[in-house]
């Protein structure tokens, strides 16, 4: 996305998020039905994982916003990305079924949505207003009529036709435009704060003061899913924080990590991932091959909690050094094929 002033740590922070989002699913799919699910290394793993798609998200809407792309070239690329969407959906038949909306048909959703997007952090009535319906809407879904679905995997991929697909995309798929557009929205916010040359998060008393109050949520519903022996943070069975579907309490902390980790980055200037940030959707989309091929492996050799643990890092490493070389060869990206579609 063509944006006037590349920032640096944007690009290692989507890097991280797509390097977590290799991490995730290399753990999805090398899982060993021995590993102890409440072991510190799957919390750790689990914790890093929610945090990717979140972080993806948010960084694209910051992207979004700062883009000064034209109407038909914002249309090519969610065209693109709708596309590469069934193709990575046919590249990993044990995860997706052919037309399962995920989070590249979100991001297409996005770009055509973006003039109402932009409406909604014009003022801070429209960010009250728009926080507000947000709110109502978990309300509704929490008490009224559950549109975001169950957490069921199966029911949140299948889609037997365009009914079916349009509301897997809006509500109830695995990453539905609703709650979605929350972080997108927290994400163009943030690029709007951005003077020329300045901090691409600023680090004030607002920001602040969004991470205390996340972090005291965290804790507080921490303890009590202790003291009523409920369990607090799960993909699909969490009691507090679940991720399929997202409810609020894992959009407020999703929200409080992903500020962490932009501060951190941000403030210590860890420019390790800035490769895989200018490629990331290259990786995103080829990453699936190879996990694909390999997705027996755990079962074929009896793995260890350990050794499985050992192929995801390894996996996800070998990335990252996949990202310099794709930086060195350009011509061979996606991203340099949608730049060509995209030019004036």
């Amino acid at each position: 996305m063509a944006i006037n002033t590349r920032f640096r740590e944007i690009d290692s922070l989507r890097g991280l998020a797509v390097l977590l989002m290799v991490m995730v699913h290399a753990a999805a799919t090398w899982n060993p039905t021995t590993a102890a699910q409440t072991s510190a290394l799957a919390y750790i793993v689990a914790g890093l994982g929610g945090l990717a798609a979140p972080l993806f998200v948010t960084i694209f809407g910051w992207g979004m916003y700062k883009s000064k792309s034209p109407r038909k070239s914002i249309l090519i690329k969610a065209s693109a990305l709708l596309i590469l969407q069934y193709t990575v959906n046919l590249f990993s038949p044990h995860l997706y079924e052919p037309y399962s909306p995920g989070i590249l048909s979100l991001f297409a959703i996005l770009l055509v949505t973006r003039p109402l997007i932009m409406k909604s952090i014009e003022s801070t009535n429209k960010i009250f207003i728009f926080c507000s319906f947000m709110i109502m809407m978990f309300i509704i879904n929490g008490y009224l009529f559950q549109f975001q679905g169950t957490n069921n995997w199966d029911s949140r991929i299948s889609a037997n036709g365009p009914l079916e697909i349009i509301e897997l995309a809006l509500f109830s798929g695995t990453y539905p435009l609703f709650p979605w557009i929350i972080f997108c929205v927290v994400g163009g916010y943030l690029g709007s704060l951005v003077a020329g040359g300045g901090k691409t998060l600023p680090k004030n008393n607002a920001t602040l003061s969004v991470i205390v109050v996340g972090i005291s949520y965290c804790i507080t519903t921490l303890y009590l899913a202790e003291v009523n022996s409920k369990v607090w943070a799960h993909p699909s069975k969490g009691h507090y924080l679940n991720f399929f579907p997202a409810n609020f309490g894992f959009v407020i902390a999703a929200v409080t990590g992903v500020l962490i980790l932009w501060l951190i980055i941000q403030e210590f200037k860890l420019l390790l991932f800035e490769q895989a940030g200018k490629v990331s959707l290259t990786v995103y989309v080829i990453h699936f091959i190879p996990l694909t091929y390999l997705s027996d492996l755990e079962n074929e050799r009896n793995w260890t909690i350990m050794e499985a643990s050992q192929a995801v890092v390894l996996f996800t490493t070998t990335w990252l050094i996949f990202a310099y070389f794709c930086n060195r060869y350009q011509w061979l990206t996606i991203e340099h094929l949608i730049g060509k579609l995209t030019v004036r």
